[in-house]
């Protein structure tokens, strides 16, 4: 089986990319998305596997994991970020759990975040997934076939992710397409990478207009008509980190609910 580590990352050098690979315990081939300005492909050799890096003037996170999904020739990608240190044997981890699901599109391995606010993504048997056991965590850890996400159009919202006025959210709503478009996504419980993130959220600043407008457009996505539900549900499980009033997060969200409908997504 043909396994491909796919890797997005922001402004690195070459012998950076050379390092981090070391880093990340990668050992099997790979693919390092990095937007750094240029516009060429390279490749180098690590213990007898060829790292690809294919360096992008485009921006966004979520044009850089479509660009991945779109060059993962490959029988299994698998989605990593730049903070993820692989589990020794995770290649062939990999290879057993898509023999013992073999019409499997996609599997979603354990992985654990020991950062703030530790959170494991803990399954403890391995069987089928649906959205909810997928929703709270990121991108890291979900293995699939590109050709069924190539087939399918199984790819991110490009108005999603920084840099973009809409700024998070691109991985729910990718997720919640995915156990749309497709009816094989299974869990395993093997762990595949720990998360050792010790920046500051590139995204987040603070509870404000754009927050709740991008969470209307987000929930829209994900609950249709159902939104002003969901939101209320959040502003009542959050409301006092957010120090803002119902009714002003209600009006700000609904912008972002028009955004969805109208396909319009700059600041409004």
């Amino acid at each position: 089986m043909h396994i491909k580590v796919l890797i997005p990352c922001v402004e690195k050098s070459l012998d950076q990319i050379k390092e981090l690979a070391s880093f990340l315990q990668i050992d099997s081939d790979a693919i390092f998305l990095d937007q750094n300005g240029q516009d060429f492909k390279q490749s180098f050799d690590l213990n007898g596997h060829t790292i690809e890096v294919i360096m992008t003037i485009k921006k966004g996170v979520s044009m850089a994991r479509n660009m991945l999904i779109k060059n993962a020739q490959c029988d299994v990608g698998l989605f990593i970020d730049d903070d993820c240190v692989l589990a020794p044997g995770y290649a062939a981890a990999i290879e057993k759990a898509y023999s013992e699901f073999p019409k499997a599109e996609a599997i979603r391995f354990n992985t654990v975040r020991t950062y703030w606010n530790p959170v494991n993504a803990h399954a403890t048997k391995d069987r089928k997934a649906k959205f909810s056991d997928l929703s709270s965590f990121g991108m890291w850890g979900l293995s699939f076939r590109p050709e069924a996400f190539l087939s399918k159009g199984i790819f991110f919202d490009e108005h999603l992710g920084m840099p973009n006025y809409l700024y998070n959210g691109e991985d729910s709503v990718f997720l919640f397409d995915l156990c749309k478009k497709s009816e094989k996504v299974y869990l395993s419980s093997f762990y595949i990478c720990e998360v050792k993130e010790t920046k500051k959220s590139t995204w987040f600043e603070q509870f404000d207009k754009r927050y709740f407008v991008t969470k209307g457009y987000v929930y829209t996505h994900l609950y249709g008509i159902n939104w002003p539900f969901a939101l209320a549900r959040m502003y009542l499980k959050y409301h006092k980190d957010y120090k803002m009033k119902y009714p002003l997060v209600r009006k700000y969200a609904a912008l972002g609910h028009a955004m969805y409908k109208e396909h319009f997504y700059e600041e409004p």
